[in-house]
């Protein structure tokens, strides 16, 4: 089979882009299943570590990839990437984290990278190699991880290390197309096919294996002990895990934060706090429990005599286990007359629903020690916002009750939220409109539109008394000063408190994220505390750490060795003319690829908020945004060269413009869909992330184009720039959205492309030679110089100088 060199590139790329995605988020639940909920957002900067690292290598040995053997030395790094995948896959799944043992899980991310590295090498290669082609090679890249994003949405259900191992095929397929374009010129250098065939064959041999025989089962889960484990799944979400039965209940555990109980039909739920609103309303209703999980709540609204009993779940994994293997066990509870089943999310429902409830429950399925150590800092609860809170309020009946479930190191917060809403609500005395009671480590706290009788609050007390709960607030009895003070100022600011008790909003939806920005400097700088009280901020650090070492590593080593490359060649001939030096090329590829990065949290977090296709959302949204990135990309081709500069900043400037409207305009925009049916709430994510992905993707093939005309060898560098910018930005942005919300992000996002279009490269040649240090290419063929036509060594069959248009 002979295959073009053109199309075995296309072809290959595609494929390595796919792999790259698909083990990307794979990563992202193996990681969150093995290390805790903020780590799935380091699996995430994975992929940029690994492009900026392999660009880096190929900046400091042009000679590791290039012709006449491109395709030879794509295969094998293609080939390489699929072993590595499949080694990362084995160590992660088979020892799991060593608990304490920093350096080992230090270890593991190190070989997760590893595949990412390979990948980014090879692609760096294509990219200063087939320079002419960016625009196609682009879209082909970027289609290629959108249907990465589809691979996965199916694969996950297969189980997160299976989708990994999907990826290492992926990896040796793209293998595969390179090897057969080198076969497709005479005077290409041979891959080898052996290596690329064993790493195909091993990946199809290991993922049969498992299918036959399961052995890739994580070890070291941070759940309960594995003997107790009687069921495990994996949904598009997360891995689901149903411990056996004790006491007439089986917890199910959702990731490694969350989990519900499942109780036996034949046992009476046992009493939580948050069945107090039932001490008022008795067996009136109708109720609707957001978050039904597995059914607790429910069975308590069904017990207390309610007849019309809407539950709302938007983990489709969730309800499989709930409707499949213990629906005897729940005695089949979801498919209850009485019980009415929503799926889809439960903010949405209640904006889109005319019907009133006399009462509203939303658990919270968070351990104790999630919340205790700062794992969910870094998760958004919309329900848990002033708005989300308003939005349950709007749907009760005027003697209807909000009840919210929190631990109790969260209740300050909690309280401090549903006074602003009760105050935005029209509530002149909120704390008239509030009760609390507590039990094992979690609070309840009940919210009524209209104040609460006296003889209203003594029921809720006698309920509490009846059941062994603890009182944790009333209107007469605020229970500690602080609380006294949040409910005093309507909306919990409290300038001494430890804590950040600002409540959360639909811009800055962090609820678990209580750090005040005057403590954020004594916290990151105790990392003892960090580690154990702060996961999410400690990860965040970690990742910054990291991805800044590599930044500066990238930045200066090239710079060095060019440096003392110069001297060396000095002595020699010392009339050589000197190298171009390309700050501000590096400077504009570091700044488009920050603001991509920061533009991506920001518009696909909202992005997927329009949609409402659970379970289904993530892979819609990666693939209208990559591709249409991709063609924005391509219709750089019609770009003339030497309009490559203004067209460069007249696109940063519109995603300038872009970002400000965004940051004015993009949470009311999110906040007012809720209440749209599904379609135009799809017209509406398309209407957001097309331009965005339009002017976003058309940037990076402007900047190839730009440089290629002046200094080919540059491409690289800038590439593992732009890669290890974006890998900073994702950190500092998310801390950016916690602290101060996605329109600041925003407007970060739009300083970073003011800046880039300030450093648009000009396409007069010797203009980069205005900045500083560049990296000299070595040797008697210096990677620096088109290839040229006729060498030893056949070229690949794609223009070298003119774009297709």
């Amino acid at each position: 089979m002979r295959v073009s060199q053109r199309s075995g590139l296309f072809s290959g790329v595609a494929a390595l882009a796919c792999a790259t995605v698909l083990l990307e988020i794979s990563l992202t639940r193996i990681c969150a299943a093995l290390f805790g909920e903020p780590h799935a957002f380091v699996a995430l900067a994975l992929p940029l570590l690994g492009a900026g690292a392999g660009g880096a290598a190929l900046t400091l040995a042009p000679s590791l990839v290039r012709p006449p053997a491109l395709f030879a030395r794509m295969a094998t790094l293609s080939s390489l990437a699929s072993g590595a995948t499949l080694a990362a896959v084995v160590l992660l799944s088979q020892r799991g984290p060593a608990p304490g043992a920093l350096p080992w899980v230090a270890l593991l991310y190190a070989a997760a990278t590893v595949p990412f590295a390979l990948a980014g090498l090879a692609l760096a290669a294509a990219i200063r190699h087939v320079a002419s082609e960016m625009p196609r090679l682009y879209l082909l890249d970027l289609v290629g991880g959108a249907l990465g994003g589809l691979a996965a949405a199916a694969a996950l259900r297969a189980g997160a290390p299976r989708a990994a191992l999907a990826a290492a095929i992926f990896f040796a397929v793209a293998g595969v197309f390179f090897y057969l374009a080198a076969r497709g010129q005479g005077g290409e250098q041979r891959a080898p096919g052996g290596l690329v065939a064993t790493f195909v064959l091993g990946g199809f041999v290991l993922l049969a294996g498992d299918l036959g025989a399961p052995w890739l089962r994580l070890a070291g889960l941070r759940r309960g002990a594995a003997d107790r484990t009687e069921h495990e799944a994996w949904s598009a979400r997360s891995l689901i895990t149903v411990d056996k039965p004790r006491a007439g209940a089986a917890m199910m555990r959702i990731g490694s934060a969350a989990q519900s109980p499942i109780v036996d039909a034949k046992t009476p739920p046992p009493a939580q706090p948050e069945d107090m609103a039932y001490a008022l309303h008795k067996d009136q209703g109708p109720a609707l429990v957001v978050g039904a999980g597995g059914g607790r709540d429910v069975r308590a609204a069904l017990k207390a005599g309610l007849k019309d009993v809407y539950a709302v779940e938007g983990d489709r994994g969730v309800l499989e286990v709930m409707r499949g293997r213990y629906a005897a066990f729940s005695g089949n509870l979801f498919d209850k007359p009485e019980v009415h089943l929503v799926v889809g999310d439960g903010r949405s429902f209640a904006r889109r629903t005319p019907l009133l409830f006399r009462n509203i429950v939303i658990p919270s399925p968070e351990t104790a020690e999630a919340s205790s150590t700062g794992a969910l800092a870094l998760s958004e609860s919309r329900l848990h916002t002033v708005e989300g809170v308003g939005d349950f309020l709007s749907r009760l009946l005027p003697e209807g009750t909000l009840v919210l479930s929190r631990a109790d190191v969260d209740f300050d917060r909690l309280l401090s939220l549903a006074t602003a809403a009760l105050r935005r609500a029209g509530a002149a005395e909120p704390k008239d409109h509030l009760f609390a009671c507590s039990a094992a480590q979690r609070t309840a706290l009940l919210a009524r539109r209209t104040p609460l009788a006296r003889e209203d609050v003594e029921a809720l007390r006698r309920h509490c008394r009846r059941h062994k709960f603890s009182e944790a607030f009333a209107p007469d009895r605020p229970q500690t000063p602080i609380r006294a003070l949040i409910v005093a100022s309507g909306g919990g600011r409290a300038p001494d408190a430890a804590v950040d008790l600002t409540p959360p909003t639909d811009d800055r939806p962090f609820f678990s994220y209580a750090v005040p920005a005057r403590r954020l400097p004594a916290v990151l700088g105790d990392l003892g505390a960090l580690r154990a009280e702060q996961a999410g901020l400690f990860a965040l650090a970690a990742l910054l750490a990291a991805g800044a070492g590599l930044f500066a590593l990238a930045a200066l080593l090239p710079a060095l060795t060019a440096r003392a490359g110069r001297l060396l060649r000095g002595a020699a001939a010392p009339d050589a003319a000197p190298p171009p030096r390309p700050a501000r090329a590096l400077f504009f590829f570091a700044a488009i690829g920050a603001g991509f990065a920061l533009v991506e949290l920001a518009v696909f977090r909202h992005g997927l908020l329009l949609l409402d296709l659970p379970a289904y959302e993530l892979p819609v949204v990666l693939v209208i945004l990559l591709v249409s990135a991709g063609v924005g990309g391509l219709l750089t081709a019609r770009v003339a060269p030497d309009a490559a500069t203004w067209t460069s900043a007249r696109v940063a400037e519109a995603l300038v413009v872009a970002a400000a409207l965004a940051a004015a305009g993009l949470v009311p925009l999110a906040r007012w869909s809720l209440g749209l049916a599904a379609f135009p709430r799809a017209l509406l994510a398309v209407a957001l992330l097309v331009p965005f992905g339009l002017l976003a993707g058309s940037l990076a093939p402007l900047g190839v184009k730009l440089v290629a005309a002046i200094a080919p060898a540059l491409l690289p560098w800038c590439w593992s720039l732009g890669a290890l910018a974006g890998a900073i930005a994702m950190p500092l942005g998310a801390l950016c959205a916690m602290s101060l919300g996605y329109s600041a992000l925003l407007l970060g996002a739009g300083l970073a492309y003011l800046l880039a279009a300030a450093a648009v490269p000009p396409t007069a040649a010797g203009a980069i030679a205005e900045g500083d240090g560049a990296p000299a290419p070595s040797g008697p063929d210096p990677a620096g110089a088109p290839p040229a036509r006729g060498a030893a060594g056949a070229q690949p069959d794609v223009p070298e100088a003119a774009p297709v248009g």
